[in-house]
């Protein structure tokens, strides 16, 4: 099985980016123990402050998929989605 690398671009209404970034840390707290979860980080541009990016590495698709059905990633995805400009886009990766 093959690990799973995958960038979720996020972009919250920046007068509500502080709700999304402590919904965030939550999820990420919870999501760094799941099995097969091998780095999941938000991460932000100083020349694109308003964009974010949650790198993340599963250990294999599968892995991902349970970790998308977790509670705390459902309660997660629902509490942060009125605080975004547009949905989250999810780009996946293979390793070459």
């Amino acid at each position: 099985m093959e690990p799973l690398y995958l960038v979720a671009v996020i972009k919250p209404k920046i007068e509500r980016a502080d709700e999304v970034v402590e919904a965030l840390r939550v999820m990420m707290a919870k999501t760094r123990a799941e099995n097969g979860c091998d780095f999941y980080d938000l991460v932000v541009s100083d020349d694109e402050p308003e964009t974010w990016l949650m790198l993340e590495k599963w250990s294999t698709r599968a892995d991902w998929e349970a970790h998308m059905a977790t509670a705390h990633v459902v309660v997660g995805n629902e509490a942060v989605a009125d605080l975004l400009r547009e949905p989250t886009e999810l780009r996946f990766y293979s390793a070459r």
